[in-house]
């Protein structure tokens, strides 16, 4: 990594970390995975797929009227497969597919400033900055590909990240130990 690529330096408040990236498709795609209303959405997509499969094999082999007939028709079927499919495609490459059409909005390919230090967490680029304070954090997960910290926002939950190829290898212990400090639930995977 360049050096004027990130900066670390000590202010007034603690202990402050700067880092430069331009995001790539993959973040997007694994933002969405991230996302806790997306993890639910999969979950949900799971179980009415398995409802869904479980019931188009009883009623095609096994349920069966008095003349030993299968009791599903094609209306029936229709509607487990208008039901399923939806499900199936979530499971299948929403987050990707999402991840893909994220990508394609110039704003979010722009090179990204994000800051952590003892006040909060900021994203900042040419077409905006966001912003919270470390307070309203809620809880923060650590995985191979980057740190994402989520702040509560009505029924969901934005997220804020951080690529690890953004990050020098020597300042990643850096990074975890400012997040830790901030926010009380922190995952490792």
């Amino acid at each position: 990594m360049a050096e004027e690529n990130h900066a670390t330096g000590v202010t007034d408040t603690g202990l402050r970390l700067a880092y430069d990236f331009v995001p790539e498709r993959s973040d997007y795609v694994a933002v969405l995975r991230a996302m806790p209303t997306m993890r639910a959405v999969t979950v949900l997509s799971w179980l009415v797929l398995a409802v869904v499969l479980t019931l188009a094999v009883l009623m095609s082999y096994f349920l069966v009227d008095r003349d030993g007939e299968p009791v599903a028709d094609r209306t029936d079927l229709m509607i487990l497969l208008v039901l399923g499919v939806p499900a199936a495609l979530i499971l299948l490459g929403y987050s990707r597919l999402g991840g893909h059409a994220a990508w394609r909005k110039p704003a979010n390919r722009e090179p990204v400033r994000a800051v952590l230090d003892a006040d909060g967490f900021s994203h900042a680029g040419p077409s905006g900055s966001q912003s919270f304070r470390w307070p309203i954090a809620s809880r923060a997960r650590e995985t191979t590909e980057a740190y994402y910290v989520y702040v509560p926002n009505g029924l969901f939950s934005l997220v804020y990240w951080l690529p690890k190829r953004a990050v020098p290898v020597d300042e990643q212990v850096l990074v975890r130990a400012q997040i830790q400090a901030h926010v009380g639930r922190y995952k490792l995977r």
